[in-house]
């Protein structure tokens, strides 16, 4: 805590100039207490104010390290994410990127990236934090590296690249989520704490400002090779199913026909002749010795020579 005598840093604001000042009176007629502050320099000289604690920065020795702080959060905080960028990311993180190796950050500078361990992150991402800061700016800080709001936008996105599948996963079970809301509605609970079910057309107005953006920043950030590849995949999974369903049903009807047997038998062929990922792969087996080649005897009628 300040003291009366001390010399400080004073900033109006996070990125205005430091001000050298001293503390003369501790205002304390409030539960939280504030400063009068005598200025020492400029145009501002001898000049009075009554200041928040938190213009207060730390000593006046410090000021130069602590400018030079300052100056470095000040070059990465020159983007702003929207909305839908910031959900996206967020998401990234969460499905792809452990804390233990890099997370966002939310203050000094909101949606930077502190990346804790560098070789982790790379195998995540697919190129080297050197890499990231030839491409955005950043700053080393405590042994970590901080990472500008354009750094976390491709940390997510190269992240989407190397990893997409649970990414898109994700993206498809959000959008079953909507449809079924838009159709239904959700229950919620009201700011008087009463329970209701919100109407299908807020749903569905509120899918389009703030779902669909999301799933189609992710979708462009996994590649569309990628997105193919799962709608195929799912598509082909789903369509197995209700060929299941539609087989089921087939077996049932013909064993209420009576064929029963003819259904044992088909039940049995179509299980054991179902393709599935362990034997969908062709097997590929060395040759036979002639040792190992199986003796076929084939039986023919003798022909007698004349």
């Amino acid at each position: 805590m300040p003291d009366i005598g001390d010399e400080l840093i004073y900033r109006l604001r996070d990125y205005s100039t430091s001000e050298h000042v001293r503390v003369i009176e501790i205002d304390s007629r409030k539960k939280t207490p504030r400063y009068v502050v005598e200025f020492l320099a400029s145009d501002k000289a001898g000049v009075q104010e009554n200041v928040p604690r938190g213009r207060l920065r730390g000593p006046w020795s410090d000021v130069v390290a602590y400018d030079e702080l300052m100056a470095n959060w000040e070059r990465i905080d020159q983007t702003e994410l929207t909305d839908p960028e910031q959900s996206a990311v967020a998401q990234v993180f969460e499905l792809l990127i452990p804390e233990d190796v890099a997370e966002c950050e939310w203050s000094p500078v909101r949606d930077s990236t502190r990346i804790h361990k560098r070789e982790e992150l790379q195998a995540l991402i697919g190129i080297t934090v050197d890499d990231l800061l030839a491409q955005a700016e950043g700053f080393e800080l405590d042994g970590d590296v901080m990472l500008s709001v354009d750094g976390t936008l491709a940390v997510a996105e190269y992240a989407c690249r190397i990893n997409p599948m649970p990414v898109l996963d994700w993206v498809l079970e959000d959008e079953k989520e909507h449809r079924d809301n838009s159709k239904n509605g959700r229950p919620a609970v009201s700011y008087d704490k009463r329970a209701y079910t919100t109407s299908p057309e807020w749903e569905y107005q509120w899918y389009l400002e703030h779902g669909r953006p999301v799933h189609e920043l992710l979708r462009s950030w996994c590649g569309q090779r990628a997105a193919t590849l799962q709608e195929r995949l799912g598509a082909a999974e789903a369509e197995n199913r209700r060929l299941d369903e539609l087989m089921t049903r087939i077996f049932d009807e013909l064993k209420r026909l009576g064929h029963t047997q003819a259904v044992e038998h088909l039940i049995r062929t179509y299980e054991e002749d179902r393709i599935t990922p362990a034997n969908y792969r062709p097997v590929v087996d060395r040759p036979l010795k002639p040792s190992e080649i199986p003796v076929r005897y084939v039986k023919a009628p003798r022909r007698w020579g004349y």
